[in-house]
């Protein structure tokens, strides 16, 4: 039997299993004895581990960090390393089904985790089983590996990485076809002001939970201003933006469009609409006015990062975006947490220095976050080289291998590259409502895998 005929036969099985695995909400929760992401992704990692020991691969679980299923032997391996974490689903009323349903209409999945990554991963373990059953004699070791952190910190790859050695080949299907051969450095850093709480209008304000994701939603209470300045600002404010406001008595509830901070331009800042419309509401006595005006004139919603001077252009990988990702105010401080995509044309400590000097200037804070250099393979590597071949092979499509502003587990892992699980065009909404993957795009994706790693396998 052909690999895609015993894929095509056996996918209501790998079906099944996804939906499994994307009704348990796996947000990143509070951190127990053993369960350090919490209790659902502990749960969630267990369930996957056992749908992989049932097709009869070897398993191991890292203390509920990260758990991998193993089939083959010998010293090196190949790996194909997705996640099982999700993004919060955001404003619930915008999905068109409950986001954790795994509902399936038209041939698509719906649902958080169908793209990023659940779905991708998850098929992935059945299409080595659909490899193993159709090639008897392919006997070297492959994992295929399951994270659980990839949205909220990658300590699980690090954890990993502590105690296991890295494959020879790998790949993750966290991103798009054909071959990423490059992804951008992602650093996330903050901005932060002191105030004075009896001399602002601002009560509180927040939005956001994730540096990742574009807020769509942000919110403040004001004191001290009267209906019609509240209006008068909204009416200014409206025609710098494309946010929507509702003036609830002395609550501003700010609208904008949710998506993924790797592509801030498909999206509506939230964030951005609420310092434009809190610039115009601010008088210049305002404790926060000079941190509200930094904001709302030197980032506002561009997404090149002009206004802060850290621009950078590069035709190869993409140019460098920034999205505005958390506010809020704690500890006396008002804050905004950015989450930048640089190419490798422009190094960190070039950033640093540009926003340390620029944040200075104007009485700013600037507090350097998490950082993930950018990630470059040649195209005529094994692993590229391979994989674009099967791609081509499998679909007749002859793109290059492309460049990302997403950031994958390739970044951490050695000899690792994204690959897959849709084509070019496709839109899953990751990181937004109505998630999304087309049933046969993850069958073909499943095909291309297995071929993908029978191939590497001439190279161990």
């Amino acid at each position: 039997m052909e690999i895609r005929e015993y894929i095509d036969n056996n996918f209501q099985e790998t079906l099944e299993s996804i939906k499994k695995i994307i009704r348990i909400k796996t947000i990143k929760g509070e951190r127990t004895k053993d369960a350090p992401f919490g209790e659902n992704l502990k749960y969630a990692l267990e369930e996957v581990l056992s749908i992989a020991a049932s097709l009869g691969f070897k398993t191991v679980n890292l203390d509920n960090y990260i758990g991998y299923a193993e089939v083959g032997s010998g010293e090196d391996y190949i790996a194909i390393l997705g996640h099982i974490d999700v993004v919060p689903e955001g404003d619930v009323s915008k999905w068109t089904v409950d986001p954790y349903s795994a509902t399936i209409k038209e041939n698509m999945l719906i649902s958080r985790g169908a793209i990023d990554n659940k779905a991708p991963i998850i098929s992935a373990l059945f299409a080595i089983k659909a490899l193993v059953e159709t090639n008897p004699n392919f006997n070297k070791k492959v994992r295929i590996i399951f994270g659980t952190n990839e949205e909220s910190g990658d300590e699980d790859i690090k954890y990993y990485l502590q105690r296991e050695n890295p494959p020879k080949y790998a790949f993750t299907p966290d991103a798009k076809f054909p071959v990423i051969f490059s992804e951008k450095g992602i650093y996330t850093f903050s901005l932060k002001d002191k105030f004075t709480g009896k001399n602002t209008a601002i009560e509180c304000l927040e939005a956001g939970t994730r540096s990742n994701v574009i807020p769509e939603k942000a919110v403040v209470i004001l004191k001290d201003k009267s209906e019609t300045e509240i209006e008068e600002a909204v009416k200014k404010a409206s025609q710098k933006t494309k946010c929507t406001y509702e003036v609830i008595e002395n609550k501003v509830e700010v609208k904008g469009k949710s998506g993924h901070a790797s592509s801030p331009q498909k999206g509506i800042n939230a964030i951005a609409g609420l310092y434009i419309f809190l610039d115009q509401l601010l008088d210049e006595k305002d404790s926060m006015k000079n941190f509200v005006h930094f904001i709302a004139t030197n980032v506002g919603h561009e997404t090149d990062g002009k206004g802060l001077g850290i621009d950078n252009k590069n035709e190869e990988t993409g140019d460098l975006t920034i999205s505005a990702g958390i506010t809020g105010i704690k500890n006396g401080e008002i804050f905004v947490k950015f989450n930048v995509r640089y190419p490798a044309s422009i190094t960190k400590e070039e950033l640093d220095n540009i926003l340390e000097k620029k944040s200075h200037e104007s009485g700013i804070i600037f507090m350097q976050e998490n950082h993930n250099p950018p990630l470059y393979f040649s195209k005529d590597s094994i692993l590229v080289k391979t994989l674009q071949q099967v791609y081509k092979e499998v679909t007749g499509r002859e793109e290059e291998p492309a460049s990302s502003g997403g950031g994958t587990y390739a970044k951490l892992m050695p000899n690792t590259v994204a690959f897959g699980p849709n084509y070019s065009g496709f839109k899953g909404n990751a990181h937004s409502f109505d998630e999304c993957m087309d049933l046969d795009m993850l069958k073909d994706g499943m095909e291309i895998y297995a071929k993908a790693i029978l191939e590497l396998g001439k190279y161990l």
